[in-house]
């Protein structure tokens, strides 16, 4: 009897053992589960917060420093989803310049001297440095995250980890081979702060970051009214633009035609004489 009542008490102690463990081991499943599952809901609602309207214009005002040159104009910001993105640059109330990116290239047109470029993206160093195609920069203007090459972003968020830390989130590119592609959010709102691009090997020092900030309302979602755009490399540039009267007006010309008493120029000579402007 006696040796029965021990075996009892021990079966009943292994019994609660290993139903302790099965819920151990299921809590923290579960954990991870919901771990998982909220930095998947933290991406969703990071993407969430990008424009719906198939269009974006503002007045703008536009400083620009390249190396030891710096300049500010006055100007327009004209942006069609998928499209095309324009940035007519102006010095009172005339058009001095321009700058259109569209998928296929690049054109920057100078209407002092009749002078123009159409290039690659290749031909432009910043871009080019940080492998920024049509999206990648659409994405930089309308303040979205991104994966290079990737058109469709929800389908893409499988590729970003996730790290909070205190009021802003991190979301970093896992996938990327020669740059890493950091995205800074504010981690109450989801909203975009930061995007960095920088070189995986350490020898290359150049790296572009594109700050966001005074977030205004459009189209039902906010929208940063200030934007600037750095790249450090073997040449230096920044795009400072100061945004006002947002709206979603889609109804102009989304296409520059360059008349027959233009020049064509090469892409960093035009740069220049932008510039001295």
């Amino acid at each position: 009897m006696r040796n029965c009542k021990i075996t009892s008490i021990v079966l009943t102690v292994l019994t609660v053992l290993m139903l302790t463990g099965c819920k151990t081991s299921s809590s923290i499943q579960k954990g991870e589960k919901q771990s998982t599952t909220s930095a998947e809901m933290y991406k969703e609602k990071v993407v969430a917060n990008n424009q719906t309207s198939k269009a974006i214009t503002a007045k703008m005002k536009i400083n620009i420093v390249m190396n030891d040159k710096d300049i500010s104009l006055g100007g327009n910001l004209k942006m069609m989803r998928d499209d095309v993105i324009q940035l007519s640059l102006t010095f009172l109330g005339m058009e001095v310049g321009r700058m259109e990116f569209t998928k296929d290239n690049v054109l920057i047109v100078d209407r002092v001297h009749r002078e123009y470029a159409r290039v690659p993206y290749s031909k432009i160093d910043f871009l080019n440095a940080a492998s920024l195609d049509f999206y990648a920069l659409q994405s930089l203007f309308w303040n979205e995250i991104f994966v290079p090459g990737q058109r469709n972003i929800s389908e893409a968020l499988g590729n970003f980890s996730v790290a909070e830390s205190g009021e802003h989130t991190l979301l970093s590119l896992k996938t990327a081979p020669k740059l890493d592609y950091s995205f800074l959010t504010e981690t109450n709102s989801a909203m975009l702060d930061r995007t960095t691009v920088t070189s995986k090997d350490i020898m290359d020092q150049s790296n572009l970051e594109c700050k966001y900030g005074s977030f205004v309302k459009l189209g039902g979602h906010s929208f940063p009214s200030a934007i600037n755009l750095t790249f450090k490399g073997k040449k230096n540039y920044t795009l400072d633009l100061t945004l006002n009267g947002l709206n979603n007006d889609a109804d102009w010309t989304t296409r520059t035609q360059i008349s027959s008493k233009y020049s064509e120029m090469n892409v960093n000579g035009l740069l220049e004489k932008l510039m001295v402007n």
